[in-house]
């Protein structure tokens, strides 16, 4: 592993909320990349956190404001097509530049 290229990712990423990007928003960015889009309960599986943090850090991500002063248009929570009670999340255009900048790093 190039850590080099990891700390400039991560720069990168602390570069849309200066002071104010922790290491685990930018683990649940990537995963919802990388799973095209998933649900808060995906998220709280994966990293082992309550839904109150998942739906803290996925509404920090996204393009609303819900008690929150940040909103960095990165992924849109929309409701489950499959499972009208559920909400799936995915990246905006926004989320998908910026993942497409992270690769070529």
């Amino acid at each position: 592993m190039d850590l080099s290229k990891l700390a400039t990712a991560l720069e990168a990423l602390g570069s849309l909320a200066p002071g104010n990007f922790p290491v685990h928003h930018a683990q649940v960015l990537l995963f919802i990349a990388e799973r095209g889009s998933c649900t808060y309960r995906d998220i709280e599986e994966r990293f082992d956190v309550t839904n109150a943090s998942a739906s803290r850090i996925v509404h920090t991500l996204s393009e609303t404001v819900r008690h929150r002063e940040t909103c960095l248009g990165l992924v849109e929570i929309y409701i489950d097509p499959e499972e009208g009670r559920r909400y799936r999340v995915r990246l905006t255009k926004k989320g998908k530049a910026k993942i497409r900048s992270l690769e070529g790093i």
